[in-house]
C-alpha cells in the first residue's frame, strides 16, 4: 500500500470529474483501482493578500473555488454559465467574485457586449493576471509537491 496525504487525489478516468475525493476514497482508489505507478497527489491552495502599509492580512483571495470559476469566464462568456457549469447558483458566483473584487481592489471581470443571446462576462487584465499567476505557481507548486512524494513515499513503508 501507498500512502497519499489527504489533499485530494487525482481520479481515474473511470470516476465523473465532477466527484470529490476525500482522504478515505483515496486509500480506497490506491488499494481498489490504481497501481502505484500511476499514483499522484493533488494539492489545493489558497491566497491571503497582505497590505504593505498596514500590516493587515487581508481575508482569502484566490483559491481553486475562484479559479475555476474564473476559468469557466473565460471558456464560456458568462458568469452565469460558469457558475452553472460548475453547479453553484449565480448569486453565489457573483458574491464570490464581487468579494475577491474588493480584496484585490480591483475588478476582475467585465460585461461583454449583448446581442441576440443577451450579454456575458469577460475577464479583465487583473483578472486574467490574477488567474494565470494562480495557475503557474499551482503548477509549479505541484511539480514541487510529486517530487517530495516520490522523495517521501516510493520507498517500502513500514506497513502493509
Amino acid at each position: 500500500m501507498v500512502f497519499i496525504p489527504n489533499a485530494g487525489c487525482t481520479a481515474p478516468a473511470s470516476l465523473p470529474a465532477s466527484r470529490r475525493l476525500s482522504g478515505k476514497d483515496c486509500f480506497d482508489m490506491v488499494e481498489k483501482e490504481l497501481p502505484s505507478s500511476i499514483l499522484s497527489c493533488k494539492t489545493s491552495y489558497k491566497f491571503s493578500l497582505r497590505d504593505k502599509k498596514t500590516g493587515e492580512v487581508r481575508t482569502f483571495i484566490m483559491g481553486p473555488g475562484l479559479a475555476e470559476l474564473l476559468h469557466g469566464v473565460e471558456r464560456l462568456g458568462s458568469l452565469r454559465q460558469a457558475a452553472a457549469a460548475m453547479e453553484m447558483s449565480y448569486s453565489k458566483a457573483w458574491t464570490h467574485v464581487r468579494r475577491a473584487e474588493q480584496i484585490c481592489g480591483a475588478k476582475l471581470t467585465r460585461p461583454a457586449a449583448g446581442g441576440e443571446g443577451g450579454g456575458g462576462s469577460q475577464l479583465t487584465e487583473e483578472g486574467q493576471w490574477l488567474l494565470d499567476t494562480y495557475d503557474a505557481f499551482v503548477k509549479e507548486a505541484d511539480e514541487q509537491v510529486k517530487q517530495l512524494m516520490e522523495r517521501y513515499f516510493t520507498r517500502d513503508l513500514p506497513f502493509s
